[in-house]
């Protein structure tokens, strides 16, 4: 293993319905410059048409694409359970995400990773991420997002899904579409 990462450790957190290329390529920043990432799945026990897909789910599909990582302890995927309900953008959710990561590794990460969104900052005010260093990703870099995934499930448009999801888990598409099917009902 490396042993001149900039980071020791970072956070990622995403809601993942279901995980794309957008999602890995905050991901792999985060590998890049980090010994260890933790991947917060959020919305754990959301469910509707914009969270097709539970928690198993979507940890599994992180699963079969970072496996090595995982493997190696460079990757932990863990839940993101609210508390209570937060309507988002909120630095409540901003302080419970940093809470959570410290539970899990026992200190305040050194990184968060997180594409660029206008209402980001409402979550991770100054006063809460004042000795963690931050990367903010240009949504455009990858331009896809889960809304779009599941569009492309729904439509079986299994040449656009593939586009723009890991090669690791195209095995899957009759299963995620079923499940997404499902939730449509």
């Amino acid at each position: 293993m490396r042993k001149d990462y900039v980071f020791e450790n970072g956070i990622v957190v995403g809601r993942f319905q279901h995980i794309h290329l957008g999602h890995e390529k905050l991901i792999n920043i985060g590998l890049s410059v980090c010994k260890r990432m933790i991947i917060f799945i959020d919305g754990v026990d959301k469910t509707g048409v914009r969270n097709p897909f539970s928690y198993e789910c979507r940890k599994e599909l992180i699963e079969i694409i970072y496996k090595e990582e995982i493997e190696q302890g460079r990757i932990i995927v863990a839940p993101l359970e609210n508390l209570e309900i937060i309507t988002l953008p909120n630095p409540k959710w901003g302080k419970f995400v940093i809470n959570s990561a410290k539970e899990i590794i026992g200190t305040t990460p050194d990184l968060i990773i997180y594409g660029k969104d206008k209402n980001i900052f409402k979550c991770f005010p100054k006063d809460i991420v004042k000795n963690i260093s931050e990367i903010m990703v240009d949504r455009k870099q990858v331009e896809i997002s889960a809304t779009k995934i599941r569009e492309y499930l729904k439509n079986n448009d299994i040449e656009n899904w593939k586009k723009y999801t890991n090669s690791k888990i195209h095995f899957e598409y009759e299963k995620l579409r079923k499940i997404l099917i499902h939730s449509l009902l």
